[in-house]
């Protein structure tokens, strides 16, 4: 929390800033929100991983919002479609842990394994229900949070020491104690005021995601706890199999669908556009049949009433170690940086070290970390 009377400044859109903004304001502090770039996923997967904090922190969180979220329920959600059939994924049937991660690893490879969690767990709500009930509740607190959007951060002001102003391109300056920094890594080199050798982003390797939200005609049958992946035709030169990630929600009336996106693909929107047109394609051979379509309907997509389809580039990291805990900058207080690139579950157990909700938004210690280090990426 702030000394005084202002608000925590609170910069990104993900599940990271999102969490981090309801947890402070459930403990009724001022929130300026901004948005910054705006970069943002629902969760790829209905599970989070059962190894993990951060799981409980997606409980708590629909607990203090007073969601019907249920309690967290451990198993295997994860179904793979293979020969044209649903299995559970193979690393989990392996005999042990490190077993488990070298089955997953070898059948997804490195851009795809942090996908999936070796041990799953599950709210009857999925994190993206969760997301989008607190996301209205908190449009609505705004006595407590003023959000910004699309307007960037152009300089961090450090005084003796300690953050004390944010100012936007726009022009505005926002005074503040305390900022948390949960927008994308690769951007800080942007930002005036902060030193030129930040390197938490080097080495950790991002992937762009292309997600497909599809509204379906007709919902297909209720009840589905499971999420699903399945390969995508192989094309000339590709070494892995790419595969679809997804999962159906709001009683079988809706369905997400990601995709991972190299760098080098996510600069043309012709190549985005392929790719959309593989995953479609993956989809419809994925779900036939009477069981998944209703009756008049012969493929999935024919069942599509809307469809909503975003591309983030370079959102998620494919190596590197997850932060244990929020980074800080040596010499310098009240600022933290958190990262959405290891997913839903690592980015909420990062707001669950830094705010410890549990604890009535106690502070925490954040990591300090010399920012010029070359072992931090």
């Amino acid at each position: 929390m702030t000394s005084g009377n202002l608000p925590v400044v609170v910069i990104g859109d993900g599940w990271a800033a999102m969490s981090s903004v309801a947890f402070l304001a459930a403990a009724d502090q001022p929130v300026t929100w901004v948005t910054a770039t705006g970069a943002r996923l629902l969760a790829p997967l209905p599970s989070l991983d059962a190894a993990n904090d951060g799981a409980k922190t997606w409980e708590l969180l629909a607990k203090l919002y007073s969601l019907d979220a249920g309690e967290l329920i451990q198993g295997n959600f994860l179904r793979e479609f293979r020969n044209k059939a649903f299995r559970e994924a193979a690393w989990t049937k392996a005999p042990t842990p490190e077993a488990r991660k070298d089955v997953r690893d070898e059948l997804l490879g490195e851009n795809e394994s942090f996908l999936a969690p070796l041990f799953e767990a599950r709210l009857p709500l999925t994190p993206a229900e969760i997301e989008e009930k607190v996301r209205v509740i908190l449009a609505e607190r705004s006595e407590l949070v003023r959000r910004i959007e699309g307007v960037p951060v152009q300089e961090v002001g450090v005084e003796s020491g300690a953050v004390s102003f944010i100012r936007l391109a726009s022009g505005e300056t926002l005074k503040c104690e305390r900022v948390i920094y949960a927008d994308r890594w690769d951007q800080l080199a942007r930002i005036e005021g902060l030193p030129k050798g930040i390197t938490f982003h080097r080495k950790r390797y991002p992937v762009g995601v292309l997600q497909a939200e599809f509204e379906h005609e007709q919902p297909v049958p209720a009840g589905i706890q499971e999420g699903f992946f399945g390969a995508l035709h192989k094309e000339t030169g590709e070494t892995h199999e790419r595969h679809v990630w997804g999962f159906f929600t709001t009683d079988g009336k809706k369905s997400v669908w990601s995709l991972c996106i190299s760098s080098e693909e996510g600069e043309e929107n012709h190549t985005i556009a392929k790719r959309l047109r593989r995953m479609k394609g993956a989809l419809d051979k994925m779900f036939s049949g009477s069981g998944w379509l209703p009756e008049g309907k012969a493929e999935y997509l024919s069942n599509i009433a809307s469809e909503r389809v975003r591309f983030e580039e370079a959102i998620l990291y494919t190596a590197g170690e997850a932060p244990q805990k929020p980074l800080s900058l040596p010499g310098v207080s009240g600022l933290n940086f958190l990262t959405d690139g290891y997913g839903p579950t690592e980015a909420l157990r990062q707001v669950a070290s830094l705010l410890q909700p549990a604890e009535a938004g106690a502070d925490a210690q954040a990591e300090d970390v010399d920012s010029s280090d070359p072992s931090l990426a």
